[in-house]
């Protein structure tokens, strides 16, 4: 057994208890615990790679994933973490979202990179606020990694919420280059983020006027130019309008955009907080109340299933002339999910708050798991 799975299942027998104290306390608590354990997975390791059933796999984009679920962009930061992830047979490794300057990330109340877990409602919360050490450096440590065939490197991207919307783009189209020259296989380019505490236009779009705008001019200054496959795909909030969605599908393609995923965390507290028990509210009602941040893990399931649904109607509706692909993100937690996932017309699966759930019962056989589960199913 690994050191972490270690650390995971014995957290999972005290976290329902541990939730239970001062709000204040827990939030302090598993904020320092959260980074402490992610330092260690990130250099985690296992005498031997877990073997992922083939039926599984999939080539998209003319890229190989041999399963069809894989980390979301919280967990890995900073180009760490590869070896162990492909070792545990994930379908991909996704590096944590970049920008074009490093970024500490967010503090308040004497608590760094907030984080507060709702076990027994599968959920979580976090304000985390990108820490990151920028793009440059994160493409040299990618650059430099041995490959696992079957285990693609994408990276999430973002522009710059300090910068100005002309330096945000400049910058946010440098590093895609740099990424390209890195050799990384997708890249997937953040809208979604909730938790930059700058109340920028970049970070927190006011209108679908400014979003197209900056979808526009990442299109002009990298898609265009692009001079190898590179898949780009945009990542949108799991509180996104289902209305908008056949009008985002239809600019993310003429934009020449080669995916959309659905989606990231979720701002609408008092909606997820009827999937919080009761039990749990009160450490809910403290973050929320104190940090805001986003909401992950189950509450998000039913939304985030209704938007790839409705995304996969648009694309049926208005085929693209090049190879687009959905991803469902958001409560994706169970076998089940992924299936349900794959046929609601998702290509590829992410999970966040699932992922380390599912690794406290299972340890570093977790995909192993959940794809022998997978493959029983379809």
């Amino acid at each position: 057994m690994s050191f972490t799975s270690l650390l995971a299942k014995s957290d999972a027998l005290v976290r329902p208890l541990g939730v239970r104290v001062s709000p204040k306390l827990s939030v302090r608590f598993y904020s320092a615990a959260r980074r402490y354990f992610l330092k260690c997975h990130e250099k985690d390791s296992i005498e031997k790679s877990m073997i992922i059933p083939s039926e599984l796999s999939r080539t998209l984009w003319g890229i190989q994933f041999r399963a069809p679920i894989f980390n979301a962009a919280g967990i890995y930061k900073n180009g760490a973490g590869y070896a162990w992830c492909s070792s545990i047979g994930a379908g991909a490794y996704l590096a944590g979202t970049t920008t074009s300057l490093a970024r500490k990330g967010n503090s308040r109340n004497s608590t760094y990179l907030p984080f507060a877990p709702y076990p027994q409602s599968h959920a979580a919360s976090n304000w985390l606020g990108l820490p990151n050490e920028g793009h440059a450096k994160t493409a040299k440590i990618l650059s430099s990694i041995p490959r696992v065939a079957g285990c693609p490197i994408g990276v999430s991207v973002a522009l710059d919420p300090l910068a100005s919307f002309e330096t945000a783009v400049t910058g946010l189209a440098e590093g895609l280059s740099q990424y390209q020259s890195a050799g990384v296989d997708f890249i997937e380019l953040n809208e979604s983020c909730p938790n930059t505490e700058e109340n920028s236009n970049i970070a927190h779009s006011a209108t679908m006027d400014e979003l197209f705008m900056r979808l526009d001019e990442v299109s002009k200054n990298f898609l265009k130019k692009r001079n190898r496959s590179l898949p780009v795909i945009v990542k949108f909030t799991n509180d996104t309008n289902s209305e908008s969605v056949p009008y985002l599908i239809d600019t993310l393609i003429a934009l020449g955009y080669d995916g959309v995923n659905f989606g990231n965390t979720s701002t609408d507290y008092a909606c997820c907080k009827s999937a919080i028990l009761k039990s749990e509210q009160k450490i809910y009602d403290y973050f929320t109340g104190t940090f805001g941040g986003g909401i992950s893990g189950r509450p998000l399931a039913s939304r985030s299933l209704m938007l790839t649904k409705t995304a996969a109607a648009a694309l049926e509706a208005k085929p693209s002339r090049h190879e687009f692909h959905i991803i469902r993100t958001g409560g994706i937690e169970t076998a089940a999910d992924i299936s349900e996932s794959l046929k609601a017309g998702a290509s590829l699966t992410e999970w966040f708050t699932g992922y380390f759930e599912n690794f406290s019962k299972y340890g570093e056989k977790v995909y192993l798991r959940i794809c022998q589960e997978l493959l029983e199913l379809l």
